[in-house]
């Protein structure tokens, strides 16, 4: 029976744990009673809800790759006799796209233009 001793040693070990310190938070306590540890925002600054930080000046962006195979593909398909292969070769030129890319971009392009 070595076994059962064990077994109520490990029980009665388990039954005597410490006991929590604070407060027990249950149902019945208001949310608002709960101190919270930061009240003034961020970093000890009282928080306004303004930013204090000027604001730098926006620079234009730069047209995309689809902007620009956009406009090759304008120009382009108003010459006569202008292939694909053509158009897509200046894509891969102009717009620094790769060979599936500009493939992909004038199916695209000429979906949406006609």
């Amino acid at each position: 029976m070595p076994s059962n001793a064990a077994i109520t040693v490990q029980t009665t070990t388990a039954s005597s744990s410490p006991s929590v310190t604070g407060p027990i938070k249950n149902a019945a306590t208001p949310i608002s009673a709960t101190p919270t540890a930061d009240t003034t925002g961020s970093e000890g600054k009282p928080d306004t809800g303004v930013s204090t930080t000027p604001k730098a000046e926006k620079k234009p962006k730069a047209p995309t790759k689809m902007e620009i195979a956009s406009v090759i593909y304008a120009r382009m398909s108003k010459q006569k006799d202008m292939t694909r292969k053509q158009i897509v070769e200046q894509f891969v030129a102009e717009a620094k796209l790769s060979a599936a890319g500009a493939s992909t971009y004038y199916q695209l392009i000429k979906a949406k233009l006609g």
